[in-house]
């Protein structure tokens, strides 16, 4: 889904807690504010996370929808694997100066071992 920052940060705000619209009043514009949301933006973005079903007006707070859980979280894990899998990377870029460490990110980055069990690998000299 393509969606601005400001739109991801409020929808991920929105699955911690519902909020009330900071034009309402002063005090839920404060609240949006300390939360990291820019009321104007949040003005701007309501619209379009309520068109594509990730958010709703329900008793004069904006929450969110299920299917607004749901983007959040697979977007959580796709940049999760992507971290995951730039880490495997850079340590293979390394490989000729640190063979067991490459092993054990390897192995760790697959869930083959722990993450107690990679450290001691990692720490263990080549044969």
């Amino acid at each position: 889904m393509d969606l601005t920052d400001a739109q991801w940060r409020l929808l991920a705000q929105l699955v911690t807690a519902s909020l009330r619209d900071p034009r309402a009043s002063t005090e839920d514009a404060q609240v949006a504010t300390a939360r990291g949301i820019d009321p104007e933006q949040m003005h701007e973005d309501v619209p379009l996370l309520s068109w594509l079903k990730l958010m709703e007006r329900r008793d004069g707070e904006l929450t969110v929808t299920a299917l607004g859980v749901a983007v959040h979280y697979r977007r959580l894990s796709e940049t999760s694997e992507v971290r995951l899998s730039e880490v495997a990377r850079l340590a293979e870029a390394h490989e000729s100066q640190a063979p067991q460490l490459t092993l054990a990110v390897r192995r760790l980055a697959q869930g083959s071992v722990t993450f107690e069990e990679a450290l001691s690998s990692a720490a263990r000299r080549p044969a």
